[in-house]
């Protein structure tokens, strides 16, 4: 599915989930999630990440529903707790289903977001691998000097921002001179389109959720 339409479902239905006391359309996303993960061949670890990262979270807000609310309301505990493995699958769901770069330039295509922001994200992106790079290489000068630096320390997060204020200068001039300007018209190497069963696809996905979503609420 194209990324800008696979978006607006996994936005629609995750602004749905917020405001729906409704056990069964958590666990409808939480089912279509597994689906994806297992039609894209995901590896354990992410099953495990999923299952692991929600949990402290879900079982927090159980128990504060179940034994420390004023009404006891067991069925909201269960609503709350389902609902964070669900907006957890949605991320997956969206994730598994296309890459950064693709919905960055489908974004720019379709939803007709500016070039510059774009391809600034992009380049933001590819620039974690060096800000890494950079960070070992600070903190191995400072241990040469007989000083460790941890992730907290005011130093090591100093010498970090003031390489990438020079890394974004760089970027900046590089963009201007290759002609990113603003509501200026580009060319594509790669042209993202919206197939028409895309449309389809993404209605007939939201109107089976609004039964799920109306057809049990309270």
């Amino acid at each position: 599915m194209n990324p800008t339409v696979l978006l607006a479902v996994v936005l629609v239905c995750g602004i749905e989930l917020s405001f729906a006391r409704v056990i069964t359309a958590n666990l409808l996303v939480i089912i279509v999630g597994v689906v994806v993960l297992v039609y894209k061949h995901a590896g354990w670890r992410t099953y495990l990440r999923l299952l692991l990262v929600p949990l402290l979270p879900a079982l927090g807000v159980w128990f504060s529903m179940a034994y420390f609310a004023v009404d006891h309301q067991l069925h909201y505990a269960w609503v709350l707790a389902t609902r964070i493995y669900a907006y957890s699958f949605l991320g997956a769901i969206f994730t598994f289903s296309t890459t950064v770069s693709r919905t960055l330039a489908s974004l720019e295509q379709n939803a007709h977001l500016p070039t510059t922001f774009v391809y600034g994200m992009l380049a933001a992106l590819n620039f974690v691998p060096k800000i890494r790079s950079e960070v070992t290489t600070i903190k191995a000068s400072a241990q040469m000097r007989g000083i460790t630096l941890h992730f907290w320390s005011p130093q090591l997060m100093f010498k970090g921002i003031l390489a990438a204020l020079k890394w974004s200068e760089s970027l900046a001039e590089a963009m201007t001179s290759h002609g990113f300007a603003e509501n200026q018209p580009r060319t594509h190497y790669l042209v993202i389109q919206i197939p028409k069963w895309n449309y389809f696809a993404a209605i007939l996905t939201l109107a089976i959720f609004q039964i799920f979503i109306f057809s049990a609420w309270p």
